[in-house]
This record gives structure tokens, sequence and C-alpha cells, in this order.
């Protein structure tokens, strides 16, 4: 079956996209394949349907599936009677709102916990460990105002963000 080249064009950009995602994070280009394979499909995929589509074996298809549920990209999609498990995008946008927040957030506070933590340890360096001291203020300070930050955006929507921003600027 011929595809038309301006849709395969089209899938391209998606899927490149969507590939330069997950490096930037450092994940492998098949995370990002996958995530735009399932990002073009409209109806969830299975394991099965994704090796086919991807020429990824089973055991990197099944690899980068988990990661990407983990991540808060896909999910799992229950379809009575069929034992198959099969992913889907979340593409609803206040859902991607909170995944995406939730993962900045566990980053934010692993290092809030470590400067903490440094801080403490610091203390008992004494005078030569002054300057590094000062630098751990200055970051629990940003880190700190980032927290608040990501709790008040939330609280609202995408569309109440936007709404409040917009009458802001």
């Amino acid at each position: 079956m011929n595809q038309d080249p301006i849709c395969e064009a089209a899938k391209r950009h998606i899927i490149d996209a969507c590939v330069q995602s997950t490096k930037i994070k450092g994940y492998s280009d098949a995370c990002g394949i996958l995530r735009g394979t399932l990002f073009l499909s409209d109806q969830p995929l299975s394991l099965d349907d994704l090796v086919e589509r991807t020429g990824y074996s089973k055991s990197t298809v099944c690899v980068n599936m988990n990661l990407l549920e983990n991540l808060g990209l896909a999910k799992r999609v229950v379809i009575p009677r069929d034992k198959r498990s099969r992913y889907a995008t979340i593409s609803d946008p206040n859902s991607m709102k909170a995944m995406l927040l939730s993962n900045i957030e566990k980053e934010v506070r692993l290092i809030r916990d470590a400067l903490d933590l440094a801080e403490r340890d610091l203390l008992a360096c004494g005078v030569q460990a002054e300057r590094i001291k000062a630098k751990i203020v200055s970051l629990k300070h940003f880190y700190k105002q980032i927290d608040e930050v990501l709790g008040l955006i939330g609280r609202f929507t995408t569309e109440e963000l936007i709404e409040l921003l917009s009458k802001a600027h």
C-alpha cells in the first residue's frame, strides 16, 4: 500500500521531535520513536503492534514502554476480553501538566534535600567552606521559589493559567 509522501513527512516531523525530546532527557532513540508512534496512532497499540511498526525487538519495546509509562507519557489501556497490554499516549492537557509537574517536583525535591544535607555537612568544615555555603544558600532560595511556583501552577488548569498569565502581561 502506497503511503502519501506528505503524510509520511508530517509523521516524520512528529517522530523526530519525540526522538529529540527523549534525547534531551538522556533516553534512547527507541523511546522517542515509540512515543511518536503512539502519538500518531488513532487507537491504543499492543506490544506486537509496536514491534511491527518500529522494527524493534519485543524486549526493547517492553522496556521503553515501561519507561514511557513511568514518565507519564504513555498509559496502559485495558480492553475487555483482551489479555494483551495496549498503550496510548496521554493527551489530556491537564493530565500531561500534572505528570510534567510531578517529574519536575521530584527533581526539585531531590536537589533541595541534597542542598540541606550539604549545608549541614559544611557547617562542620569551618571558615574554608564559606564560599560554598553562600552558593548553597543561594541555590536553596532558588529551589524554594521554584517549588512555590510549581505548587501554584498545580492549582490551576492549563486554560486558567493561560488566562491568568495573559491578564498579568
